[in-house]
């Protein structure tokens, strides 16, 4: 069993990427945000577009910022001992940046890999370097491409859970066994008739994960 975690919007409250540019160019990435958020604009573009509003030199500032608005759901660390426990293996999965995905997952559990991007500062604006591309199963676009890691992971007898919160993840959603899903990727997997469960906090997925007669056991 692979768990394939989201961090922003999921294991973080807040989708940091977003917060970040609101913070510091609000109106100049405002419609870049909503062309991603309703699919008018690929999640790789309009991350690339974003990032560059801003200036290399502001990037302690950004980072500061992230650290000190990064709240972690409820219920992460239970869950990280949990799947300890059944043997399951977990990977954070992050279209989001190394610079605030790191510092919160090494702070909370040693015991999972992590998938995320990072900037680079060398020019005068922040440019992203991607950390996984899609591969040629994937039709592209992705930011970081969740199901081009999951097909590097299986080797044939894996299944997948996939744990998110919106668009970003559901490409990953349709080739996951079992889905936990809040705001925005709980209603597309509804539409598809994708195996999944609801959460708010990761007690609400821990008691999934613990509740033997839980459907999840059906697919997984």
């Amino acid at each position: 069993m692979h768990v394939i975690c989201d961090f922003d919007g999921t294991i973080a409250e807040k989708d940091m990427i977003a917060a970040i540019m609101r913070e510091f160019v609000p109106r100049e990435a405002e419609p870049i945000i909503q062309d991603v958020y309703r699919g008018n604009k690929s999640i790789r573009v309009g991350v690339e577009e974003m990032f560059r509003l801003l200036p290399s030199a502001r990037f302690e500032d950004v980072a500061a910022f992230a650290k000190a608005n990064t709240i972690v759901r409820p219920g992460f660390q239970q869950f990280i001992h949990t799947c300890g426990q059944l043997g399951w293996k977990v990977a954070v999965v992050s279209g989001g940046f190394d610079f605030f995905v790191h510092p919160v997952i090494h702070s909370l559990s040693t015991a999972v890999d992590i998938y995320c991007n990072r900037l680079n500062l060398t020019g005068p604006r922040c440019e992203v370097e991607w950390a996984v591309s899609c591969d040629a199963t994937c039709e592209g676009g992705c930011g970081l491409c969740k199901p081009s890691v999951m097909r590097s992971l299986d080797d044939g007898q894996t299944s997948f859970i996939v744990i998110g919160d919106g668009v970003t993840d559901f490409k990953a959603a349709q080739e996951a066994n079992y889905v936990f899903a809040r705001a925005s990727l709980l209603e597309l997997v509804r539409e598809r008739g994708i195996p999944a469960s609801p959460f708010d906090t990761f007690y609400d997925v821990d008691d999934v994960i613990q509740d033997g007669g839980s459907s999840l056991y059906d697919y997984i």
